[in-house]
């Protein structure tokens, strides 16, 4: 009964060591800005926001994204992420309906996607 005791004890100790090893060394690290924390990590580059996504499919969707101060059209699959253009925002209206819309006297928001596809179409389609 008593080494039993006695290894329990060492157990513990050795736990609380280790455990206080672990947290000296994260306050070190943290200290020295080696931390994964991501405030720090947004600073480092160009931010970057998804503005609005349409689906075009099961596994398709066109995104406008903005980074920095460009603004993206994506085609966004399962497997990959294509830029189709680099497009004007002060152009499209973008509401919070998560609709885009084209000033080009259509009221609907789908003939304004269509019209937008169909340009983008346009753009990329290999004659």
């Amino acid at each position: 009964m008593g080494s039993t005791l006695i290894l329990f004890a060492r157990l513990i100790l050795s736990l609380t060591v280790v455990i206080g090893l672990m947290w000296v060394a994260a306050n070190v690290l943290r200290k020295r800005g080696f931390t994964g924390v991501a405030g720090k990590r947004a600073s480092r580059g160009p931010e970057v926001e998804l503005l609005t996504r349409r689906p075009l499919g099961r596994n398709a969707s066109i995104a406008v994204v903005r980074v920095g101060a460009r603004s993206l059209v994506l085609g966004v699959t399962e497997h990959q992420i294509t830029k189709l253009d680099d497009i004007e925002l002060t152009g499209i209206d973008l509401d919070e309906g998560n609709t885009w819309t084209v000033p080009s006297g259509e009221d609907t928001p789908t003939s304004a996607w269509k019209t937008m596809l169909d340009q983008m179409r346009s753009r990329t389609a290999r004659h």
